[in-house]
């Protein structure tokens, strides 16, 4: 077996999953995580772990999946693992199969993205390929604990960028903050959902979207300029085509989506984030997301019925006059100095 596939593995495991001799591992596998789930249980035995898999291949293409079964015994091997580890498709892709679908439980699929219950999604392509250390992941991760602690003592967010993002994004008691610590091991985010009076600004979305309004293969176009007024966008500008995408995922919302739902803020450097696993081109490790959506239930999920990652490249961002990110890339030195 490939040296640094097993080292890779043993990583997910221990670092992210915080396995302990004893417990029990699912591989729940689809057909990106079976080519690497061998592997997975080769490392958690050495790590003294119980590990089991389930192909759920044949299950998520079958007419019975389609029309909404729960299959009850993955189900059941689930609920009783002590860790679950899966890709079930694209995590940000309501359609396709995730924990909350295959337990039937909508709520589980915010839940599960803080990786407390350590039922976590793995970034499938490459695990033979990165060249990364348990350090680093543990540091992501003590990293996005220690930014989610600054932000529920702060008042306000603020971003810049060259390209004339200048946005304000409100905190305190109206907002809230969650750890996504559950896409393992190379991903990093504070998913804040920000307080709507205190939101405003205009933030200019040059990468790429969600939902295919601005997808990477056209963020050579004119980048899209969104300016917010109490935590609604009332106005937009750029491309043209772009732009009317925009207006229709907007007015398909029930309430419109027009609300700012969250802004993402990643706490990951890993470059192989970005290299081997979001197939639309979103959530690379220098970029904030701001979110359009109609999140009605905004103290307890992050993401409502319609809900739309916007990338801004490279930005520099502040709470409370603190930077905490620079031109893209999260500064460890605010950190150690506010630890200090």
């Amino acid at each position: 077996m490939n040296n640094k596939l097993l080292h890779n593995a043993k990583i997910v495991l221990e670092a992210s999953c915080r396995a302990k001799p004893g417990e029990t591992v699912l591989m729940v596998a689809d057909e990106k995580v079976l080519p690497y789930a061998p592997a997975l249980a080769s490392a958690a035995v050495e790590l003294g772990l119980v590990p089991a898999i389930m192909d759920i291949t044949h299950f998520l293409s079958s007419p019975a999946y389609d029309e909404g079964r729960i299959l009850e015994p993955l189900k059941a091997a689930m609920e009783e693992s002590d860790i679950v580890i899966g890709n079930t498709r694209d995590v940000h892709d309501p359609t396709r199969a995730d924990y909350a679908r295959l337990v039937g439980d909508p709520d589980v699929h915010d839940s599960c993205l803080t990786a407390e219950r350590r039922w976590v999604y793995l970034q499938c392509n490459g695990v033979e390929k990165w060249d990364i250390t348990a350090e680093e992941v543990v540091r992501l991760r003590e990293r996005t604990h220690w930014l989610q602690g600054l932000l529920k003592s702060s008042k306000t967010g603020h971003i810049t960028t060259p390209l004339g993002t200048d946005f304000t994004f409100g905190l305190g008691p109206d907002a809230s903050s969650v750890p996504v610590l559950g896409i393992v091991p190379l991903y990093g985010e504070v998913a804040v959902v920000p307080s709507l009076a205190s939101t405003s600004g205009v933030f200019v979305a040059d990468g790429p979207t969600q939902l295919d309004v601005r997808p990477a293969h056209e963020t050579d176009r004119e980048p899209l300029r969104i300016t917010v007024e109490a935590g609604r966008v009332v106005a937009m500008s750029g491309d043209p085509a772009q732009v009317e995408r925009l207006e229709r995922f907007i007015a398909s919302g029930d309430p419109p989506a027009d609300a700012i739902d969250e802004v993402g803020i990643l706490t990951t450097n890993f470059v192989e984030n970005d290299i081997y696993y979001w197939s639309d081109g979103t959530h690379h490790h220098d970029r904030v997301h701001v979110a359009l959506g109609n999140n009605v239930r905004r103290d307890t999920v992050v993401h409502g019925p319609r809900h739309m990652d916007c990338e801004i490249n490279k930005p520099t961002i502040s709470i409370d006059g603190l930077v905490i990110v620079e031109n893209g890339v999260f500064l460890d030195k605010a950190m150690d100095t506010e630890q200090g």
